[in-house]
């Protein structure tokens, strides 16, 4: 989430009074009636903003994350409890908030021992209910969706049969719904090259598990909300009728960007991961836009594909191929006379912070596993003053994130004379720096 709108939280009084409270208890773990006093988590679930936020976007802020993980802690301490009844409207909503900012960054946050057992309880506790057909209290359906995706649990695709709460709805929609129509997505998914190379095989393993980048809003609302009232006037290189090739679009953000820059350009948009470019589709599907073709591949591959492109981008993406500058002649292979390219590498001098963490993650032997990044994470954050930098990048706070940050199967890095070498080699024109690109693949 927007840094701005993660520090006009953390403003807030209750919030800004929670995170003092536990930044007070330091290094000792805090109790929740410390943490929450005699009011309980109430005054927080009132927080409206918070609750849009985290329906949002992950919420990249290590004070949040402390903070959401008490009240995830506290929101099963009262499902799990007997006899308990929802009661307060906005408990359950927070809940179902707090559920959906989870699926968002996919179960990241730690969880203690205790919790993970009265979690499962819940859990089992919810699987017989829908087995029997029994009632199912909106707050118990919420905190197990805080634990563990909806589309886990046995016979879960019954409850969209029953009747619930709007939060709920809303909950059911990001946790069941789009899920299952990713699922059709698949089958519409063409695959022009096959995908042999060893090390694109694993790539595509992650990117199944992981589809990268996490996100679930437009990111360019406000300009096409402009350019459809007519307040952006389109350059003539933004209205002109091209073809585009988005290699490696992951799940589908750079494209939709550059789809709706570009209205009335015909887009191919390849990646390595079904998954990713399913979400990519129904993303895509329900912006409204009709420009965009998506289609499996691997880019080592596209010289066999018989097309050519006016213009190709490939940003954040030959890095993890096991040859990278053959990817890169491959897709120079593909531009036409005077076409332009896009590409956006991983710099040797930038990434020195990752390259000391990725041997420190080595030396230790964590896996790219969830159990493991969960687990890594938190030593790192015990060990805040070494890694301190490590806490402002927005993929530390998701699952695809941490793993495409620090646990990828295949990085290289580059040079800017290396840059300049690969480029003389291929007949290649310099034209420009981006700026820092933030949106991932």
């Amino acid at each position: 989430m927007d840094e701005k709108a993660v520090a006009f939280i953390l403003q807030s009084p209750i919030i800004a009074t929670y995170v003092a409270r536990i930044a007070g208890k330091r290094p000792q773990a805090i109790t929740t009636v410390e943490l929450f006093g005699a009011d309980g988590i109430v005054p927080l679930a009132r927080d409206l903003f918070l609750r849009c936020a985290m329906e949002a976007a992950t919420l990249a802020s290590m004070e949040l994350e402390a903070l959401l993980r008490h009240a995830r802690a506290e929101l099963l301490r009262l499902a799990a409890a007997p006899g308990r009844t929802d009661g307060d409207d906005d408990i359950v909503a927070f809940a179902c908030a707090l559920a959906r900012q989870c699926f968002i960054n996919e179960y990241v946050y730690e969880e203690t021992a205790a919790e993970s057992e009265l979690a499962g309880g819940l859990r089992n506790r919810l699987e017989r209910d829908l087995a029997s057909g029994a009632e199912i209290a909106p707050l118990a359906l919420a905190v197990v969706a805080a634990y563990v995706p909806l589309q886990a649990i046995a016979a879960a695709e019954t409850v969209l049969r029953r009747d619930w709460p709007a939060a709920v709805t809303g909950l059911l929609r990001v946790q069941l719904r789009e899920p299952l129509a990713e699922a059709d997505e698949r089958a519409a998914i063409a695959t022009l090259t096959p995908i042999k190379n060893s090390v694109s095989v694993e790539v595509m393993r992650q990117y199944e598990e992981n589809p990268y980048p996490r996100w679930t809003i437009n990111p360019l609302n406000a300009f096409a909300s402009d350019l459809a009232r007519g307040r952006i006037v389109p350059t003539a290189e933004q209205q002109a009728e091209r073809d585009i090739l988005i290699a490696g679009c992951g799940t589908g953000s750079h494209a939709i960007q550059t789809a709706q820059i570009h209205p009335n350009a015909r887009l191919l948009a390849v990646d390595i991961s079904m998954a990713s470019l399913a979400y990519a589709r129904r993303k895509t599907r329900e912006l409204g836009l009709r420009n965009i073709e998506y289609a499996q591949a691997d880019i080592l591959e596209l010289g066999s594909i018989g097309r050519t492109f006016d213009s190709i981008e490939s940003v954040g993406v030959l890095h993890h191929l096991a040859e990278p500058t053959s990817g890169w002649r491959v897709l120079a292979s593909l531009l036409r006379p005077g076409g332009t390219m896009r590409i956006g590498l991983y710099s040797d001098l930038a990434r020195q912070l990752i390259v000391e963490a990725r041997a420190w993650i080595a030396a230790r032997g964590y896996r790219a596993t969830a159990e493991d990044i969960r687990r890594c994470r938190q030593d790192i954050i015990r060990e805040a003053k070494q890694w301190k930098e490590l806490f402002g990048a927005s993929d530390f706070y998701s699952m695809s994130g941490c793993r495409d940050l620090l646990f990828n199967v295949m990085e290289h890095r580059f040079t800017i004379p290396g840059i300049a070498a690969f480029l003389k080699d291929n007949d290649l024109s310099f034209l420009a720096f981006d700026p820092p690109v933030t949106t991932g693949r």
